[in-house]
């Protein structure tokens, strides 16, 4: 008989069947049965304007009454949170679940679930022939299939043709009003002009653009110097990116911002010199928005200096202790918007094959898991940063930015129950034996950490429980957002 590891078992667990879609009537049906209803008792209700202690009401997939004592039906499961949190699920805008990496929706909705995020982003980009729309349509249908955690998706696609414009406003009929951009490319420059056409058409219709910031003209002249000099392996990674590449196209995205007027959103920012030029942009009000990644607060480039550096490989690079400094500060001063994790999942083996080079990557870690946790432990624990702040930055921030607020982001009335219950006092290690990702390691490992999520509800649906996955691949949904405005910032 086959044994299987820890990891393998939860996944079988989580994978089971694929859900069925529910109707209105069905699940006002589902939501008299017994089980249906959730009461949790005892907890702190930790919103971004607030802490109370309170018990919380789910009925359904929604959160039905916030109050003091309150009483139980008699078909309803009532759960302790004695000295726990009670907190919104994390929201995740950044993760990368597609097949050019090792996790799919399935195992990184296991990842998600298990660190307490319900809702991940990830990315529509189009293919050989696809549309935009095509792209969407195609990536709607793998979440009906794969998720378990609740899916937003950011379209994708280069260059900015006047066929690109056109269909941006059916991004917002389609319910995913948001689109990246990568600086990098080589031709970017070559097509300002067109950019700053979407821009404009973006911010007409509602929608909030990513972009990576890296100039790719300097990325390309320092990969340039390097292989001249023979200097390709990733031990000189750092240097083939540096920190000017991130702040030349950061600075450009702060003057587009605030020429057009477009919402932006920085995606993994690293520095503090770029931070600083966001900062100077969010002081004249423009609606820049940014984002940062654990790897940049927990981590610095002493890691790219040993046998083990392509393991740490990320873009932008590790950067330097001050600059991690500057980022937890952006975070608890309200500079930093969102923390998100960039998941970009590989194996061990991956990251360490022989033959890559500064050019030719497999950028990104797993962090999905471990993101909420680490941020509570270092954050909270460590640099007295707010309840309020915590889940501001990992939930309700971007709740806010794509649309999805007070659906999500927030335990109120009305609310998705989305809900987290943690325990503050739990303390454990990380282990890359634990993850569920599919990735075979952390750059974590060791790492010893307290808050931990002890239950994750996604839609009323406990599907994380005593340290198991329980939620099923399918029953995850691709969720409407309504288009950008000024009262998201």
């Amino acid at each position: 008989m086959k044994s299987f590891t820890r990891r393998e078992a939860l996944r079988a667990m989580a994978v089971g069947c694929a859900g069925v879609a529910l109707t209105d009537d069905r699940v006002r049906r589902i939501a008299r049965q017994p089980g249906r209803q959730l009461l949790i008792r005892g907890g702190r209700i930790v919103n971004a304007d607030g802490v109370r202690a309170a018990d919380l009401r789910i009925i359904g997939e929604t959160i039905a009454e916030v109050g003091a004592r309150l009483q139980p039906g008699s078909d309803a499961r009532v759960i302790d949170a004695t000295g726990k949190l009670v907190m919104p699920g994390g929201i995740d805008p950044h993760t990368h679940l597609q097949p050019a990496f090792v996790d799919d929706l399935t195992s990184g909705s296991m990842a998600a679930l298990a660190g307490g995020v319900t809702t991940v982003g990830t990315f529509a980009g189009t293919r050989q022939g696809e549309s935009i729309l095509d792209a969407l349509d195609r990536l709607a249908g793998v979440v009906q299939k794969e998720a378990i955690a609740d899916v937003i998706l950011h379209a994708t696609t280069w260059p900015p043709t006047p066929e690109l414009r056109s269909a941006l406003p059916s991004l917002v009929q389609r319910g995913q009003p948001s689109f990246k951009v990568y600086m990098t490319r080589a031709d970017f420059g070559a097509h300002s002009a067109e950019f700053i056409r979407l821009l404009e058409a973006a911010r007409d219709a509602g929608i909030v653009t990513l972009i990576h910031c890296e100039d790719g003209a300097l990325l390309a002249a320092a990969a340039r110097v390097l292989e001249t000099d023979g200097r390709t392996s990733l031990s000189n990674y750092g240097a083939s990116r540096p920190i000017v590449a991130e702040v030349s196209a950061t600075q450009q995205a702060a003057v587009l911002c605030e020429s057009t007027g477009a919402p932006m959103y920085v995606v993994h920012l690293s520095s503090a010199r770029a931070l600083d030029a966001c900062r100077a942009a969010r002081d004249r009000k423009v609606p820049l928005y940014v984002e940062t990644r654990p790897l940049y607060l927990h981590l610095t480039s002493e890691k790219m200096r040993g046998p083990d550096a392509p393991l740490f490989v990320g873009q932008p690079p590790l950067r330097e202790r001050g600059d991690a400094e500057a980022l937890w500060r952006g975070l608890i001063d309200g500079t930093i918007d969102v923390l998100a994790t960039d998941h970009a999942p590989w194996t061990r083996a991956q990251k360490l094959d022989s033959t890559l080079t500064i050019t030719r990557l497999r950028p990104g870690v797993s962090n999905l898991q471990v993101m909420l946790p680490m941020y509570y432990s270092e954050g909270v624990g460590k640099r007295r940063m707010s309840l309020e702040r915590f889940v501001a930055t990992t939930s309700t921030n971007a709740a806010r930015l794509f649309g999805l607020y007070p659906k999500k982001g927030v335990i109120h009335v009305g609310s998705d129950a989305d809900v987290v219950i943690w325990d503050p006092r739990r303390s454990d290690s990380v282990r890359g034996a634990d993850d569920l990702s599919k990735s075979d390691y952390s750059v974590y490992e060791g790492w010893r950490v307290t808050g931990w999520p002890e239950m994750t509800i996604r839609r009323g649906e406990i599907v994380f429980d005593k340290g198991g996955v329980v939620g099923s691949a399918g029953s995850g949904k691709l969720v409407a957002r309504q288009p950008w405005t000024k009262s998201a910032s």
